[in-house]
């Protein structure tokens, strides 16, 4: 895998209570609730220009270029719980780090990674906890409003860290998202969002996780395609001019379907992927079987 290191703001956002809301209202409700806050997680760090990582259950995993990026995100989704009563009072605690990161295809590792991820454990609900190394990089604005909060050992490390908390309260919401309803937000990445679901597996791609790679080569690709007809390295899809793009390099090719429309076979060539559709590697989507990709643009 190729693997680069960079120095970003990590942030972890968890939504608090979830537990006591499946337990007060049912399983499909809450579930219903705690997808709508995600959701809104997510537009919110697609318009402050960050990148969702990954959610796991009810937590969102995101980075940014710079600490100043993701605070600005973390105080607009603590605005935003207030003014959502449809989340039925859930909060959201919050933890920041910034540092050097590995990446590896689509995901981070390394110490800055953890120690967001401690910092989130030990906020409290309706918290934005920082490291002193997201502190330490983050504009004049944004500085007088943290305030040490705690020092601890950090997992793995015998020294003592502090620990501060950004209080949110104090900000004025920024301009985009206090003129920018949460319904426009979320057609915003919508409008720009790729969905592929592969038998049970649905993946949600927006454009700043392309290139995404397809084949029969677990560690070469993002989507395994575990059949004897896909190359290892089959396919890619990649954002270009507002629109993704399949491009194929494969020994069998690549077939995709849509509705209304004929069947299309490419050998090292590409297809800007529209509406919704199906593509089959190394063989007809008809034949395809478990390895067939739906998709939705």
């Amino acid at each position: 895998m190729d693997q680069t290191d960079s120095l970003q703001a990590i942030m972890f956002a968890d939504v608090s209570g979830s537990s006591a809301l499946y337990k007060r209202v049912g399983n499909e409700e809450a579930k219903a609730i705690i997808d709508q806050a995600i959701q809104f997680m997510t537009a919110l760090t697609i318009v402050h220009e960050g990148t969702v990582v990954k959610t796991l259950g009810d937590e969102v995993m995101t980075r940014f270029d710079n600490s100043t990026q993701a605070c600005e995100t973390a105080v607009a989704i603590q605005q935003r719980c207030l003014k959502e009563s449809d989340l039925l009072g859930l909060s959201v605690r919050i933890g920041i780090a910034y540092g050097p990161i590995l990446f590896d295809n689509n995901d981070v590792f390394g110490d800055t990674v953890n120690d967001a991820a401690y910092v989130a454990r030990i906020a409290r609900a309706r918290q934005i906890l920082l490291s002193q190394s997201a502190v330490d990089h983050l504009d004049k604005d944004l500085l007088r409003d943290c305030q040490m909060f705690d020092r601890v050992n950090i997992k793995g490390d015998t020294r003592k860290s502090l620990i501060y908390r950004l209080r949110w309260e104090s900000q004025r919401q920024d301009k985009v998202t206090q003129l920018m309803p949460l319904q426009d937000i979320t057609q915003f990445i919508e409008k720009f969002q790729l969905l592929l679901r592969v038998g049970d597996r649905e993946i949600q791609l927006l454009p700043d996780q392309t290139p995404f790679n397809i084949g029969r080569d677990p560690e070469k690709t993002h989507l395994h395609i575990n059949h004897e007809l896909a190359s290892r390295e089959h396919c890619h899809i990649e954002f270009r001019r507002g629109k993704y793009v399949l491009v194929d390099h494969s020994t069998n090719g690549t077939y995709v379907t849509s509705p209304n429309q004929p069947h299309i076979y490419l050998r090292r060539e590409e297809l800007p992927l529209q509406g919704t559709g199906e593509i089959g590697l190394g063989q007809p989507t008809a034949k395809a079987g478990d390895w067939l990709i739906h998709f939705q643009v």
